[in-house]
């Protein structure tokens, strides 16, 4: 069980790490959480590999085949883009029901063109998930993306969204077959 919360948790911030908030009747269309979690996983490996630098064994998939690891994520963001994309917005429209500032970041996000957005939202990215990460779990970390490093990027963002509809993620809720 407390692995599955590992995870849960890492898979949580590769959908980039935006604060929960409340949704009224939104959710997210699988595939779009797949491409997230495809985008941000650079940065994802990026974030742990600073904040778990010392701590993870010199023989550990991020010191040895991280490049090979991330090669095949960095040529699919483009097209992943659209999808991680629609992500940010829907999370910042369930902000907009808190306060205008979601509303305004929702339309920047619509607004701003990819090449300046995406950027950003790498940095923003590689923040949080370095903020997120346990020290202590970082060996567990690791071990799962060692573990899920043969699979196919698209094969780990569908894997991702499956865990997310299975695990009945809500804040927002996670569309089935692309509806609530």
């Amino acid at each position: 069980m407390k692995m599955w919360k590992s995870v849960t948790a890492a898979t949580a911030i590769a959908a980039l790490t935006v604060p929960q908030v409340a949704f009224a009747q939104q959710c997210i269309a699988q595939a779009d959480l797949s491409d997230t979690v495809i985008y941000a996983m650079p940065s994802l490996v990026s974030a742990l590999d600073a904040k778990c630098a010392s701590t993870l064994p010199a023989g550990s998939m991020n010191t040895l085949r991280g490049a090979d690891f991330l090669g095949k994520y960095r040529p699919l963001q483009s097209k992943s883009w659209p999808g991680a994309q629609r992500v940010l917005t829907t999370f910042a429209q369930g902000k907009a029901g808190a306060s205008t500032s979601g509303a305004d970041i929702a339309s920047l996000i619509g607004s701003m063109p990819a090449e300046t957005m995406r950027p950003f939202v790498d940095a923003m990215v590689q923040q949080e998930v370095a903020k997120a990460i346990p020290v202590k779990e970082c060996g567990k970390i690791a071990r799962a993306i060692t573990l899920l490093a043969p699979l196919p990027p698209e094969n780990i963002g569908g894997l991702a969204s499956f865990i997310f509809s299975v695990a009945d993620v809500k804040n927002p809720s996670i569309c089935e077959n692309g509806k609530l």
